[in-house]
């Protein structure tokens, strides 16, 4: 008779955890889904549900939502549950010894290369900083931010035109997959220290990090849109008004003018703005309190002309 699987605490909160959660929940582990309680979103505030939340009810999973995670009421909801696993994925909260010490195996899957991009924006960091490769790292949890032992590590590489979401998907399914590759045999995957001495760690993102500045290179621009595409959208301005970019490209055209002016328009494909070297060509855009658009619909409705400045 085959023993039962473990019970398993997942946390997230995410789009990242999202695949883990699913492949868990068809595997038909015992599960406690711990998520960030609702907050309100949008430009009118509605309270809702983060993606883990809203997935672990529409799989009709037991759901925890504390306000902190550390405190004795979550303690004890925890040491009910009595998990023999601890899972955390893109959850937003440092754990404290009490908690870690809930289960036999604590870990947690994070989209870097550990030791490299700690913390909590490695995809957007990778993109940033021009990355070329990048990965999943699974590690036993410690007390210190993403310090652990790794139990297993993949490589990827990052494609020259792919954006935060799309690259987010891609590791979120790496992820899933290499946490049931664990799981099948967690005594064939022993810990290796990190090279402490090796670490880097990811970037605070603010509202200023996602401005776009024309005066810098081309490819620096085109990074950071790709970094913050789709949401929450590197944007600049228009006559005043916040505009989006959310997909672009690198031209070949020579520059026409000054940084963030209009340098070209190509009908039914799009406009290029100048930066600080090269022309960036324009495909994807969102206009203030508008959708997604296609860049060249944007330039009809806008009537952009010859050197309009984009930016202040």
């Amino acid at each position: 008779m085959s023993s039962p699987l473990p019970s398993i605490a997942f946390f997230g909160s995410s789009e990242f955890s999202l695949p883990s959660l699913k492949a868990l929940a068809n595997q038909r582990y015992r599960l406690l889904v711990v998520s960030q309680p609702a907050r309100p979103q949008g430009r009118r505030l509605k309270v809702k549900a983060n993606p883990l939340a809203a997935l672990a009810q529409e799989l009709d999973l037991p759901l925890f939502t504390p306000e902190n995670i550390n405190d004795s009421h979550s303690l004890a909801t925890l040491q009910d549950f009595a998990p023999d696993i601890i899972v955390t994925a893109s959850y937003g909260a440092i754990f404290r010894k009490p908690l870690l010490e809930l289960a036999q195996i604590c870990i947690n899957l994070h989209p870097s290369l550990l030791p490299l991009l700690r913390g909590a924006t490695p995809i957007q960091s990778a993109l940033l900083q021009g990355f070329i490769t990048t990965g999943v790292s699974i590690f036993a949890m410690a007390p210190k931010m993403d310090a652990g032992d790794i139990l297993i590590q993949e490589e990827t590489p990052i494609h020259p035109l792919e954006n935060h979401s799309q690259l987010e998907e891609r590791l979120a399914d790496m992820a899933a997959r290499l946490l049931l590759s664990y799981l099948s045999d967690p005594q064939s995957y022993p810990p290796v220290p990190q090279d402490h001495a090796r670490a880097t760690y990811s970037q605070k993102i603010d509202r200023n990090s996602t401005l776009i500045d024309w005066n810098q290179p081309c490819r620096d621009i085109h990074n950071q849109i790709r970094a913050f595409a789709m949401q929450p959208g590197a944007w600049t301005t228009l006559t005043g008004k916040q505009l989006k970019i959310l997909a672009a490209q690198p031209s070949e055209l020579a520059p026409t003018g000054k940084p963030g002016e209009l340098a070209d328009i190509e009908k039914n494909k799009g406009f290029a703005i100048n930066t600080g070297d090269d022309p960036l060509f324009i495909q994807t855009v969102q206009p203030q309190g508008k959708k997604v658009m296609d860049a060249w619909a944007f330039h009809l409705g806008a009537r952009l002309k010859p050197a309009i400045q984009f930016g202040s």
